[in-house]
């Protein structure tokens, strides 16, 4: 069963609601201010009866200047629309309004019905048909269906509901995987029995019974409890289809208008988004660099502010690319329409579209900021995939589908094809880069490592955390899963050398003069003489005016396996290591042994027996109990 959305548009007073009423059966204007008035005020929601098996809901739009923001809550999500025109007056301010609305928010299809003919003589409605498809003319709606029709005595209803079911033979474009499910929040309240109701119109994906779904901006998880369309309870509600869904576990005090349910990352939340914008040509403000507006999407309203990237005024007519920047936190993706209505006072200047939800803060006027919007606005997906993959920011193939509104299946195929083609490079943490901006953060990293080994000729390599410290300023990241994949994957295609706890450029070695490995050979044999006795560090120290030499031979030495480290500040021979593993291993064999028990095993000092015990401890020989210490898997 396919599932279509119509949306009203045009002047107040010009017959939207009578005509809806006409063709449904159904009073849109449900509120007592309403009725009172006489005009509509908030969103209003039918269905038409049909025998072709359609769901066709009707939202009912208020016409009147002072409620175009609760227009803008509902004619986002239609899939076409019937834009009224009353006979008596034609073309007027919010016919004109109305328009540039809708198609500054891509709608590309509808009906234009002109009402109350009744009210009208044969020559007067012919001049006004005449200047209804002059106006239209050069739009998505020039050509489209012009039905004259009288809600009063029924006059061509029927020929206009013939129009719609043909319109709704037509492909919709929305898309019903489920983890692209949408639905912008148009009403909330709670019922006796059932706790809250959101309504709004199911714009992508499907949403099931029993779903988990979330409230954005907040992020809280919610479970959907039942689900009603077109007033009757079912298992799924599908895009296209008005939807009332119950949730459990959040609160009608938690949700507003214009907060949005969707599934887990269908959405970001953001602060700030690049956009096409284009200011109305009937507009008669101008919108400069920095302006403060009102920005309108799906069901939600925000205040932002306008900077445009390549002038400093937006004149009538006109388009851009600008970067607004919010006062609150928005959910949204790339793709969506939005409108912009001047601070004050609020009235309609333009709309446009969404680029990018997770930008960079840019610098105004370069070339470089330019093209990148030019590449999201007019790129292929390959293309944006490839510029996203560019940018400052660090992105995983999940990040990239969620951000670009790729399906994660199309995302990994274009990835895949990107780096068959060389153009991007995937990490072996996900994350994915193009080959320009890894080639950039490698050659900053050999750069560091070869200045590095230049400075410290006798430094086996860079100490791994200090290179990951270094990192992180040099490529301005606080990921150290990125750093260290990127490091990973130089030391497998043996850019980089792992030497244990240091890290250096391939083929490098540590350069002595002759007299440091005179020194060298010394210190080696000093230690083989002190045999349990570690030498005092000063002692060593003293053998050279530079402290540097001193670490870089025991650097070498530790490396090289002459000597083991068994504390921070105390290393002894390989052979004496291996003295002392074999004695705690002997007393181990026999059950548990004492610190005193050790010390004479070996026969040295106290002193040289607590250091030790410790070192065998950490290197997984010995465990210890807080009095004992056994062999691993030993009685304890």
């Amino acid at each position: 069963m396919k599932n279509i959305i119509i949306g009203t548009a045009g002047h107040v007073d010009h017959g939207k609601t009578q005509l809806i009423k006409a063709l449904s059966g159904i009073d849109t204007d449900r509120l007592a201010e309403e009725k009172k008035r006489g005009i509509t005020i908030e969103l209003g929601f039918a269905h038409i009866p049909n025998d072709a098996g359609y769901n066709i809901g009707v939202i009912d739009v208020p016409g009147h200047e002072k409620f175009i923001k609760n227009m803008l809550a509902g004619i986002g999500g239609i899939d076409f629309v019937l834009f009224v025109v009353a006979a008596d007056e034609g073309i007027m301010p919010q016919t004109k309004e109305h328009f540039e609305i809708l198609q500054a928010l891509g709608i590309e299809d509808g009906i234009i019905a002109v009402t109350k003919i009744d009210m009208v003589d044969e020559e007067w409605l012919e001049m006004l048909l005449e200047e209804v498809e002059d106006y239209f003319k050069g739009s998505f709606l020039e050509g489209k269906p012009v039905i004259p029709v009288s809600s009063r005595t029924g006059e061509n209803i029927e020929r206009l509901r013939e129009e719609i079911l043909r319109k709704c033979d037509r492909e919709t474009k929305r898309q019903e995987d489920p983890r692209l499910f949408r639905l912008p929040v148009d009403r909330v309240f709670t019922m006796s029995g059932f706790g809250t109701v959101v309504t709004g119109t199911l714009i992508d994906g499907t949403c099931s019974v029993n779903q988990e779904v979330f409230l954005y901006p907040q992020g809280i998880r919610a479970k959907v409890r039942g689900i009603q369309t077109y007033g009757k309870e079912v298992e799924q509600a599908i895009a296209g289809q008005r939807t009332a869904i119950n949730l459990s576990g959040i609160r009608k005090e938690d949700i507003g208008r214009g907060d949005l349910v969707a599934a887990e990352g269908a959405v970001t939340v953001t602060n700030m988004i690049d956009v096409a914008l284009r200011e109305f040509s009937d507009s008669d403000r101008v919108i400069l660099n920095n302006s403060r507006v009102h920005f309108y999407a799906g069901s939600k309203e925000a205040l932002c502010k306008v900077v445009l990237m390549d002038r400093e005024e937006l004149m009538p007519g006109d388009e851009c690319y600008a970067q607004l920047r919010f006062e609150e936190p928005m959910a949204l993706k790339r793709g969506d329409r939005f409108i912009v209505r001047f601070y004050s006072p609020i009235i309609t200047i333009g709309g446009g579209r969404v680029l990018d939800v997770r930008p960079d803060k840019h610098k105004r006027s370069r070339e470089e900021v330019l093209t990148l919007f030019e590449t999201l606005d007019r790129g292929s997906d390959p293309e944006v995939v490839q510029a996203k993959a560019g940018s400052r920011r660090f992105y995983t193939e999940a990040e990239l589908a969620a951000e670009t509104g790729i399906l994660p299946e199309e995302l990994q195929r274009i990835v895949g094809d990107g780096v068959a083609a060389g153009m991007l490079v995937r990490l072996g943490d996900g994350t994915v880069l193009s080959r320009q901006k890894y080639d950039q953060m490698t050659g900053k990293l050999r750069q560091l490592m070869e200045e590095y080994h230049a400075e410290n000729p006798l430094a086996d390599g860079m100490p791994k955390q200090e290179l990951l410290s270094r990192l992180r300023d040099l490529w301005h990241l606080e990921q150290d899963a990125v750093i260290q994949a990127i490091v990973n994957r130089l030391l497998a295609d043996g850019t980089l050398t792992d030497k244990g706890k240091a890290v250096s450029m391939a083929g490098f070695e540590a350069s002595f003069t002759p007299e440091q490995l005179r020194l060298k050979e010394r210190i080696a044999a000093q230690y083989g003489r002190a045999g349990l006795e570690i030498p005092k560090n000063d002692e060593l120290y003293a053998l050279d005016p530079d402290k540097r030499v001193i670490n870089a031979i025991f650097d070498s030495l530790l490396s090289e396996g002459v000597i083991v480290k068994v504390d921070p500040s105390y290393n002894i021979s390989a052979e004496a290591w291996k003295q002392v593993v074999a004695a705690a291993k002997e007393l181990g064999a026999a059950g548990g042994f004492t610190l005193a028990e050790f010390r004479d095993k070996l026969g040295t000092s106290r002193k040289y027996a607590a250091i030790y015990l410790p070192a065998l401890d950490r290197a997984g020989v010995t465990v210890f109990d807080g009095e004992k210490r056994f062999l691993p898997g030993g009685r304890r």
